[in-house]
């Protein structure tokens, strides 16, 4: 056996030459020390990982063999290290989920009492996501270690995860779920009946943990109402001796429970318990009202009315028992629209100085009919206090009639204009009465003019931004209307004012790096603030890093829980691992990340991989108002485009893989080139599959709908070029030149830009994508002519048949569209950049601002109030520099022209 502390030597430069990649002087060293006589399994994994991934064949294939032979060998490999090492010479050769458990599997059978390796073997489990696999290895320990308890408990948790994935065969399922069964049903049937005498909990359920675990498996496997019997009996309620190590997660556990079951009697009677004790817990109440709708007998409502009457009457007031008053009569009837009504006025005289009073009497208020809603009304209208004015603005925003007339807005909006410059001096400052005012000035035409009215919102934000900096909703609104206004630079700097860390990057980034690649694509400076600067590139960088990072904290997460015997929030991490695996707005930026590389001309040696589906969507509005029912409308209305879903990512990663395997023969890289031809194969299918069209117009923009139909023609040129396929690429290249074509008479017949501060024209969003995404596809356009062009040249032998059927002419028309189509898209950048730094525009839009033009003409006053000329001139002139910039990267963006 070689001296460990010698191989070790031996073995680190070896290291050092993979983490470089060079596989030759890996090999070498490999070479050299073989000869010398090292045989450890460290070192002969290391070899075959080496091999592997050379690029000669050769290599690759002995390798292969290589690795097949040390996962039979016996003895088996037993050195942890060496596992590590090849698994991730199986991960190379795509084998690892079948071949890599194995390793582990063979191991323990040699070293049965070795704890360290059964532990190993289950992190690495856990990391992989291999359930079957960690529940050998917690098997193993359970049975190499009996007199443990905590590996009874371990074995049964890996049973339970191996039911709840979806993704495994029904048989495999039932089989785990049930053994799963019937390890904790034992477990809780030997909990001693004196507990107060216990000395040694043996394998009983004995914490509240262990509760927690008993009751996920007994609710998952069809088993609930067990789990109601078992947490109201004398062994596990609240008040036994377990229970009361944690009766708060009993409770939680029986509640649970309850809704699994569907026992409304059972329910409505143990809430009507609970409450004499938790009035408080607006969970409880929840339930009681759920199992009082389910069960509506008479008696049981009189005895529901005689609860609510005397919970309301409890002074103070409890919030959670008039929610819960007000929830139960939305389920009476128009019978009880009168006690809605008075419960309604007895909240808000308590409430209307909080900020949640609203969104708490919402929806009951929206039961009401109008006559009724107006009396309401009546009774808060004389508020003195700024935060009782908060609440009756939100009640006159949120029920406007959708018909409201446009002096009716404005005069709506002077009112909450003038709260919120008033309340700025108070000790109950109202930035909320600002956000109202915005929605409704966004209401005024929402289609017509609608570029006006958001440059005035924009306008308007900033000037309250500066009264308050650290109110998140004026950020959240100004990224979101300064990006519509194609002011893509200011919406970044507002975005790094956010502070968005850890996963508020999964969602809530997606507000600014959705589509920046055809928006911003080049960094922005700050205006010489350092801290106000952003570069989409790193930002997206930054998003990928940290979800890759909670993947490691939840795995890390998963292992503590077992460590530690917390068994209650390990499937929630399992649950969150596999979302961020299936994140959709990971896909996106990993989309993002390689058109900003492109667009940028960085240089790209990887592949795109197909994205898996279904993927699950984290991406977050909940934090955006909704005072009305359709403000959630309103606001989608000034996105930059729909919300990019499933048929986006696979038709981007489509024109991805094109465009990287077109680079590839460009740049002749084999090994990329083929991974991309695989991969657009297989994106094409999807793209050309019967539903894929269903509404597509709900994830793309006009300007990627004009242009899929010239990414699916370059797909199938790129394939008939690949094969070699008698077939002519003409029918492809006639698509291409006539999307070309149709592009620049577009470009040539309308104007672009839109209108503002009366005559004022500025590029918007869709201005600035539409033209990046032109060039973007312009450019893989270029990449095809420059293949096809090398290769009917006679430079390449490969594909002579398919490419002779693209005929000179043709190929040379193409390339001067193209040129043509480049030229144009710059020169509207030009002329609109001309436009933004006309005489007399600085003006125009500081009197915009001010509202001394209609419809605002109104609001001058509070205006003049809220900003002074110097800090109004500032914000437009900033707007100008944003606009400048916006137009300067679309103008850096060339075509490289292939030859």
């Amino acid at each position: 056996m070689s001296d460990p502390s010698v191989t070790e030597r031996r073995i680190r430069p070896i290291q050092d030459a993979v983490a470089t990649a060079n596989w030759k002087q890996a090999l070498q060293l490999c070479d050299k020390w073989a000869k010398k006589g090292e045989k450890s399994d460290r070192f002969l994994a290391l070899k075959a990982f080496v091999q592997v991934n050379h690029p000669e064949k050769a290599q690759h294939d002995r390798g292969h063999a290589e690795v097949l032979d040390l996962c039979k060998r016996n003895p088996p490999i037993t050195d942890p290290d060496a596992i590590y090492q090849m698994q991730d010479a199986l991960k190379s050769l795509s084998l690892r989920e079948v071949e890599g458990p194995k390793l582990w599997e063979r191991a323990v059978t040699v070293k049965q009492n070795d704890k360290d390796l059964y532990i190993r073997w289950l992190n690495q489990a856990i990391a992989d996501n291999s359930w079957l696999s960690a529940q050998k290895a917690t098997m193993g320990l359970r049975k190499s270690f009996p007199k443990d308890r905590n590996y009874e408990f371990w074995n049964i948790m890996m049973c339970y995860l191996i039911h709840m994935q979806d993704c495994l065969p029904e048989k495999d399922r039932t089989l785990f779920g049930t053994l799963a069964y019937r390890m904790i049903s034992k477990a809780a049937e030997t909990i001693p009946a004196d507990q107060e005498e216990l000395l040694s909990p043996g394998k009983a359920i004995s914490t509240p943990e262990e509760v927690a675990l008993l009751v996920q498996v007994l609710n998952s496997t069809g088993h609930p109402e067990e789990s109601v019997k078992l947490l109201l009996g004398t062994s596990l309620n609240m008040e036994s001796r377990v229970g009361r190590q944690d009766p708060q997660l009993i409770v939680s556990l029986l509640l649970e429970s309850f809704y699994a079951s569907k026992q409304w009697d059972a329910a409505f009677i143990t809430c009507q318990t609970l409450l004499s004790k938790y009035q408080a817990d607006d969970q409880i109440w929840k339930l009681w009202v759920r199992a009082q709708s389910e069960s509506p007998a008479d008696s049981k409502r009189q005895q529901a009315q005689e609860v609510l009457d005397s919970a309301c009457s409890v002074k103070p007031t409890i919030r959670a028992a008039q929610m819960a008053k007000m929830k139960w009569l939305h389920t009476q009837g128009d019978a009880s629209s009168d006690a809605l009504l008075q419960i309604c006025k007895e909240y808000a005289s308590t409430f209307s100085d909080k900020a949640f009073c609203y969104d708490d009497l919402k929806d009951s208020l929206r039961q009401l009919d109008k006559n009724r809603r107006d009396e309401f009304t009546k009774t808060q209208s004389e508020a003195s206090e700024s935060l009782g004015q908060l609440f009756s603005l939100k009640m006159s925003y949120g029920f406007m009639p959708q018909d409201v007339s446009t002096d009716d807005l404005t005069s709506f909006i002077l009112q909450a204009l003038e709260v919120f410059e008033k309340s700025i001096s108070t000790t109950s400052p109202c930035p909320e009465a600002a956000i109202l005012a915005i929605l409704a000035i966004l209401r005024l035409s929402p289609t017509k003019d609608s570029s006006q009215n958001t440059l005035f919102t924009v306008i308007l934000l900033q000037i309250a931004r500066a009264k308050f900096e650290d109110y998140y909703l004026f950020s959240i609104f100004l990224i979101l209307l300064q990006a519509n206004l194609g002011l893509l630079s200011l919406a970044m700097q507002t975005f790094t004012r956010l502070s968005v860390k850890n996963m508020q990057y999964e969602t809530v980034a997606h507000l600014i790096l959705t589509r920046i690649s055809s928006l911003h694509p080049a960094a922005t400076s700050g205006n010489g603030d350092s801290s106000l600067a952003f570069d989409p590139s790193s930002a997206i960088d930054t998003g990928l890093t940290i979800i890759e990072n909670a993947d490691t904290a939840l795995v890390r997460g998963i292992r503590e829980g077992l460590r530690f015997n917390s068994y209650s929030n390990i499937y929630n991490s399992v649950k969150m691992r596999s979302a961020i695996e299936r994140s959709m707005n990971r896909q996106i930026l990993a989309i993002e990340e390689r058109k900003l590389a492109r667009l940028l001309g960085v240089s790209e040696d990887t592949v795109l991989p197909v994205a898996p589906s279904p993927l699950v969507d984290k991406r977050d509005y909940t934090y955006l108002p909704t005072y009305r029912e359709d403000d959630a409308v309103l606001i989608a209305q000034y996105r930059c485009g729909p919300l990019p879903k499933e048929k986006w990512i696979n038709a981007t990663g489509l024109f991805d893989n094109v465009a990287t395997y077109l680079k590839a023969e460009i740049t002749a890289q084999p090994v990329v080139s083929a991974k991309a031809y695989e991969n657009l194969v297989e994106l094409q299918k999807r793209v050309d599959g019967p539903d894929f069209s269903d509404g597509l117009e709900e994830e793309l923009t006009k300007a990627e709908l004009a242009n899929i139909e010239c990414h699916k023609a370059l797909a199938q040129a790129t394939i008939l070029l690949k094969d070699g396929n008698s077939e002519s690429i003409s029918a492809s290249l006639d698509k291409i030149k006539a999307w070309t074509s149709s592009s620049l008479d577009d470009r040539k017949t309308r104007t672009s830009g839109a209108v503002v501060a009366q005559d004022v024209r500025i590029p918007t969003w869709e201005d600035l994508h539409a033209s990046l995404t032109q060039l973007e596809t312009l450019q893989t356009i270029a990449m095809l002519l420059g293949v096809l062009g090398k290769k009917s040249s006679g430079k390449s032998s490969k594909t002579k048949t398919s490419a002779a059927t693209a005929d000179k002419q043709t190929l040379s028309e193409l390339q001067d569209l193209v040129v043509a189509l480049e030229k144009q898209i710059h020169d509207d950048a030009r002329e609109l950049k001309a436009q933004v730094n006309a005489p007399g525009v600085l003006g125009k839009l500081v009197d915009w601002g001010f509202g001394r033009e209609e419809p605002f003409t109104k609001l001058e006053g509070v205006l003049e109030k809220l900003c002074d000329g110097v800090t109004m001139e500032t914000i437009c002139g900033g707007l100008k520099e944003s606009w400048e910039d916006a137009l300067d990267g679309v103008l850096a963006v060339k075509v490289k022209v292939y030859k």
